[in-house]
């Protein structure tokens, strides 16, 4: 008889509950739970909020699922290809599995994006040494695509060396620079994951060629000062022009489906299985050999609700900001002799703060027609008229990249809607609409770190969020000389999502410098045993601590290794000799 309680219910945590199930080891004198802070519609059935797991969430228009809908949080993956072994296998297996492969749909992205960068409107492919982007860099980058900058070092940093998965772990273990790497500050032979991305983009573009690709490349979030090995590595996959999936039936059907076959398989092979809601992992520590843990209710977050409980299977499925709050909480409970805290044990704690928190915003805008196909735009869109995703477009203002979703409501459900994800920002520019939340009449009477704005999934934007969004979206697509937002029509509804409020911290991840990334990515999965607790089950899970941060493939393999190498499940994955679930060492 074991108990499993899963601590989160987002893509890692509900993977993990249909994997034991699917797996079919289980018995009915076993049972699951899974603990999760939010009031999430599981069911996707009738009207409501639809935020069914963790940072992925379909907001369709007004709520009702048979509109339109655009993707405010993870929106899309990489299909797995068998020939050349490549893209996003778990995720491309599990929508298999599920019978979603049907909904797959390509998500479209140009390989010629509008820019607006510096006050100039310009296509991509427009820039040349005759019309070059507005920066005045040294070595003539800016008269190429500022993907091309990027990846002109991130090759000499890699010398090419990192062009598949299993090479690429070995560059974050052991890579160097190459001996052919020209610098007054980092000379060949460097370990590459001792050096800060921003740092080394400096060293080899100065001020100016770093702006611009921070401008051009569209995300703040893949040029600051992280891990040089794996930024190299990881900035190729976000090049305009590349090859994404989604789902006709949105990203979050993923979810709710796998939900049902939770449910449906618990029932099927009598397992117990349980949803608690509005409840949080508030603690957890280790007690002569049993895991133990408080939970804390949303009504009362910070105080433990009732007597401390214990599992015999713990997967700790949660962003590390939330991780750290709960080994905050755990260091300050009473000490006792046959109580080790391993949370706060030192190479947990070092292990835990090896990624950087990137935070990241979305706005979704509905119109009630397509204004960015119109005639009178002064440079038009190259929208693929026969896919209702196209983007982006990339600007230098606050709404960093811009999508057009278009009408993609599932049937004929009457007037049609037509939907823009307006800003996908991250880093820095999160602050600038942050501050739009509240109403210019209102001001703060609860601590801004107790606003759990993600877990209830778009909340309405405010008039002068809507006018700072109009404003500048008029800018972008009719020029630099306009001072007023009435060229774009007034939006039916627009809903914003804030990754960085509480309890995410960030909308994604990614490895800090002066770490063995390999190495973490192998401990972290089993603190307590990295603690020195040999037999303790407790597992973190998610794709902060993955080789595919950012993306739900990395939640995927974070839970499948944990699964494989500690409780022995049959794997679903294959080809582990070319694709490693996560880096070894």
């Amino acid at each position: 008889m074991s108990q499993y309680t899963i601590f989160g219910g987002g893509p890692a945590g509900l993977y993990a509950a249909w994997r034991l199930l699917n797996s079919e080891t289980l018995s009915p004198s076993d049972s699951i739970e899974i603990i999760e802070w939010g009031n999430y519609d599981y069911q996707n059935n009738g009207t409501g909020d639809r935020l069914p797991a963790g940072r992925i969430c379909s907001h369709h228009y007004q709520n009702n699922v048979e509109q339109s809908y655009i993707e405010i949080g993870g929106m899309r993956y990489i299909e797995w290809d068998d020939t050349t072994k490549t893209g996003h296998q778990l995720v491309t297996t599990t929508i298999k599995a599920l019978g979603l492969d049907q909904n797959s749909i390509d998500f479209n992205t140009t390989d010629n994006p509008l820019l607006f960068l510096r006050g100039e409107m310009m296509y991509q492919e427009s820039i040349s040494a005759e019309t070059p982007a507005p920066y005045n860099t040294v070595g003539n980058e800016n008269e190429a695509a500022a993907d091309v900058l990027i990846g002109n070092v991130s090759n000499a940093i890699t010398s090419d060396n990192a062009t598949d998965r299993v090479s690429q772990c070995q560059f974050y273990a052991t890579g160097e620079l190459p001996p052919e790497f020209q610098s007054e500050v980092y000379h060949p032979g460097t370990l590459a994951s001792n050096i800060g991305y921003w740092n080394i983009m400096y060293d080899q573009v100065l001020n100016e060629g770093y702006q611009y690709a921070a401008d051009g490349g569209g995300y703040t979030s893949n040029v600051i000062n992280w891990n040089a090995a794996d930024a190299a590595v990881y900035n190729g996959e976000f090049a305009p022009g590349g090859t994404f999936k989604t789902l006709s039936s949105g990203f979050s059907s993923i979810f709710t489906t796998m939900y049902s076959k939770i449910v449906e398989m618990a029932n099927a092979q009598g397992v117990p299985f349980t949803m608690t809601k509005n409840t949080r992992l508030h603690s957890i520590w280790d007690e002569a050999g049993t895991t133990q843990y408080h939970t804390a209710t949303s009504n009362s977050p910070n105080t433990p609700s009732g007597a401390a409980k214990s599992t015999d299977y713990a997967f700790i499925a949660m962003p590390p900001h939330a991780i750290e709050a709960v080994a905050d909480a755990t260091r300050y409970l009473p000490q006792e002799a046959n109580r080790t805290n391993f949370l706060n044990e030192n190479r947990v704690a070092t292990y835990l703060e090896s990624v950087i928190h990137q935070p990241s915003y979305k706005v979704a805008m509905f119109f009630d027609r397509e204004w960015w196909k119109e005639d009178d735009l002064p440079m038009p869109l190259n929208v693929d008229t026969a896919t209702n995703t196209f983007g982006p477009t990339i600007t230098d203002l606050p709404l960093r990249q811009i999508y057009y979703f278009g009408d993609n409501s599932p049937g004929n459900v009457g007037t049609p809607v037509y939907g823009m994800l307006a800003s996908y920002d991250d880093m820095r520019y999160t602050q600038f609409w942050q501050e739009l939340e509240l109403s210019v009449s209102e001001q703060h009477d609860t601590p801004p770190s107790d606003n759990l704005q993600p877990l209830k999934g778009g909340s309405p934007a405010t008039p002068a969020m809507i006018e700072m969004l109009k404003i500048q979206l008029a800018r972008v697509h009719y020029g630099n000389d306009v001072t007023t937002s009435e060229l774009i029509p007034e939006p039916l509804e627009t809903v914003f999502m804030n990754w960085g409020h509480n309890p995410f911290g960030a909308g994604y991840h990614a490895w800090a410098s002066h770490y063995n990334i390999c190495d973490v990515m192998q401990g972290i999965r089993a603190p307590g045993r990295l603690a020195g607790l040999n037999s303790s089950n407790v597992f973190i899970i998610g794709s902060a601590f993955s080789n595919d941060q950012a993306w739900i493939e990395g939640a995927f393999c974070t839970t499948e290794s944990v699964l494989k190498d500690y409780l022995g499940l049959p794997t679903i994955a294959t080809d582990l000799d070319v694709y490693p679930l996560i880096c070894g060492c």
